[in-house]
């Protein structure tokens, strides 16, 4: 993940949603996606997420890492690394690997920080193992 002061090229993005561009329905990338505008409905890709100061996702959210400078009302599935940016609103449900998050950005929801991220293997009981806890 690129630290909070890098920037990335528009060469390296796929896809860039410009300010005052609104797209609304399922979003799936490969690459980066680069938004300054908004985006309603669900979005997902394979490569990192960067949402912009002024920027508004009302989504639910897959990606390998996501950097945080805008508005996001909708739960994260992240395999990596969140980062909120001090001017970043999150209303939702983190699950990540590991979440940066700096002073002044505003976080609603649960955390689940740690592991192997969104794609590690959930640990689930048998029907023995709760048997032998009762």
């Amino acid at each position: 993940m690129l630290g909070k002061n890098a920037k990335i090229n528009p060469e390296d993005a796929e896809t860039i949603i410009g300010a005052g561009v609104r797209v609304e329905g399922t979003f799936t990338a490969h690459g980066n996606v680069i938004i300054k505008g908004q985006l309603f409905g669900s979005l997902e890709t394979e490569s990192d997420l960067h949402l912009r100061e002024g920027g508004l996702i009302e989504a639910d959210i897959k990606a390998h890492n996501a950097s945080i400078a805008g508005e996001v009302k909708g739960n994260f599935e992240v395999e990596d690394k969140i980062e909120l940016a001090s001017s970043a609103q999150v209303s939702g449900d983190l699950n990540c690997r590991v979440l940066a998050i700096d002073e002044g950005a505003v976080l609603n929801g649960r955390c689940k920080v740690g592991g192997g991220g969104a794609n590690s293997p959930r640990e689930e009981k048998t029907e023995e193992e709760e048997s032998v806890k009762e």
